[in-house]
């Protein structure tokens, strides 16, 4: 158990990290940085994109997120997010193109949330987002 809590807490500080310098990037207050995964409708394709607060600010690639965390990027890595997407849409009866993960640091501590378009589903687990992404 005590090593589970200890392999949470170390994805938690590295996707932090990872907002982070998208946040300082851009010349954002950290506790107004969100990042909000979710698939493009009209390509399909999985989409990371920054927001300051409920303000868009930019659209990350993927490449760099995958990078950021030292692996080394490859298409596969795209359809297993969108594939774990649509697993987490169905296990929470949302339509998979409405389903968005918000990502945000509250209160010096990262979370992630299932929203089924701006309706707060449920909290997810980093280390599942982590582990697709990496």
């Amino acid at each position: 158990m005590l090593n589970k809590l200890n392999t949470d807490k170390q994805a938690n500080k590295r996707v932090q990290r990872f907002l982070l310098h998208s946040s300082t990037e851009e010349n954002i207050e950290l506790t107004h940085a969100r990042l909000v995964i979710n698939i493009y409708i009209i390509t399909g394709t999985v989409a990371v994109h920054l927001y300051e607060q409920q303000r868009f600010v930019k659209t990350l690639p993927i490449r760099a997120i995958i990078e950021f965390f030292g692996k080394e990027y490859d298409e596969t890595k795209v359809s297993f997010i969108s594939e774990h997407l649509k697993k987490i849409a169905e296990d929470n009866n949302v339509p998979f193109l409405k389903a968005n993960i918000l990502i945000c640091d509250t209160k010096g501590e990262l979370k992630a949330h299932l929203y089924y378009e701006n309706k707060y589903v449920k909290s997810l687990s980093t280390i599942e987002l982590l582990r697709t992404i990496c």
